[in-house]
């Protein structure tokens, strides 16, 4: 069986700020990744116009921002819980070191949805640990 004939293909990658990824992608946008925290961290905040987001903390503790019609909203999730964030919704994820997060991306058809929101990452880019728990 190759993957490639479903429209799938893996993608594996460390980011910036430690975490490394491990995932499957589809040709249509949808994708799965696992993601595993080397370091106390926030990820890089932005939103889609398409795609709906769920997420499943298989360990450690993570940190949801949102930002919805101007308003910080910061929610603890902890093992074994899981979360939704819908389309259009701006969001960061914290993540404590050894976190193991679960991530799936579904609902749209453009490979391009991604779009950063600087005004989240003022805001949340600064909080460490110590303030979040």
């Amino acid at each position: 069986m190759n993957p490639a004939d479903y429209g799938v293909h893996t993608n594996f990658r460390t980011m910036p700020n430690g975490e490394v990824r491990l995932g499957l992608a589809a040709d249509d946008g949808s994708a799965y990744t696992r993601t595993i925290s080397a370091a106390d961290a926030w990820q890089n905040s932005h939103y889609h116009t398409s795609y709906t987001e769920i997420y499943v903390v298989q360990t450690g503790r993570v940190v949801l921002a949102t930002l919805v019609d101007d308003a910080l909203a910061l929610t603890i999730y902890e093992a074994g819980q899981h979360f939704i964030v819908p389309a259009g919704v701006a969001h960061n994820i914290f993540q404590i070191k050894d976190a193991v997060t679960h991530n799936v991306k579904f609902g749209g058809d453009d490979l391009t949805d991604w779009h950063a929101v600087a005004a989240l990452d003022d805001l949340v880019q600064s909080l460490k640990k110590k303030e979040l728990f």
